[in-house]
């Protein structure tokens, strides 16, 4: 229980100094290089319900009605982890380094996936049915960091002086499109159905803000239609968009 308490604990403070850095400081994004895979500014709302829901997530893990097991625990430092990630995003961000960046948004990336993994088990042995619709938040979460992952990679590659022809970067970025369809809909298969509509999310707002380019504006609307028609498929076979 004592690392349940930490980690709501943690994800109070996570909001607080993410949005309370903003009354003292100016944003550290609006100079940064713009890349081809980023979505509209809009997209990163997303935000907001990830640190509420995350903040639902573990305020639930601290009930008596939890099942204590090695998956719970592993999960509980998984979440403390991903929760660490994001307080220290905020320093990191404002230093501009964009490698430290990437490492950063890798260190979430790590921590959410064990999360998932660790989550994927314990809800087999709750015996409360609301459970899993508490864990959701956790996809959301996830399903954003792997888009971001994205960004990030081409912010530092940018960073680093690779800069190629434009229709080099095009294509590049229609391949990204591509990988995260698959990985959405691997995901969907997964038990992860959240994780493809976060993608849908992202992908509409990367229309909003390169529909100009016809390959990113078609690729990305084959990745909507792949991942809406997945997810869509399960829901009508039965499945649940919790786990």
């Amino acid at each position: 229980m004592g690392l349940r308490k930490i980690q709501f604990i943690i994800f109070l403070i996570v909001p607080l100094v993410n949005f309370g850095v903003n009354f003292f400081f100016p944003s550290p994004f609006n100079d940064d290089d713009k890349v081809l895979i980023q979505p509209a500014g809009y997209a990163f709302a997303i935000w907001g319900p990830i640190f509420l829901g995350m903040i639902l997530y573990s305020w639930y893990q601290m009930q008596s009605t939890r099942v204590e097991s090695r998956y719970l625990r592993k999960a509980t430092i998984s979440g403390i982890a991903a929760g660490l990630a994001s307080i220290a995003f905020v320093p990191i961000s404002h230093m501009d380094i964009q490698w430290l960046g990437f490492i950063n948004i890798m260190w979430h990336l790590i921590a959410l996936i064990l999360l998932f993994l660790a989550l994927r088990q314990q809800v087999h042995l709750e015996t409360d049915s609301k459970t899993s619709w508490y864990y959701l938040p956790t996809q959301v979460y996830l399903g954003w960091i792997c888009a971001a992952t994205a960004i990030s990679v081409a912010l530092a590659l940018t960073e680093a002086g690779v800069s190629p022809v434009l229709e080099t970067q095009v294509t590049v970025t229609v391949v990204v499109i591509g990988v995260l369809t698959l990985l959405g809909a691997l995901m969907a298969q997964q038990r992860g159905m959240i994780i493809p509509l976060v993608f849908i999310w992202a992908l509409i707002a990367l229309i909003v803000e390169n529909g100009q380019y016809a390959q990113i504006k078609y690729a990305s609307v084959g990745g909507i239609v792949v991942l809406a028609s997945v997810v869509g498929y399960k829901l009508i076979k039965g499945h649940r968009l919790s786990y």
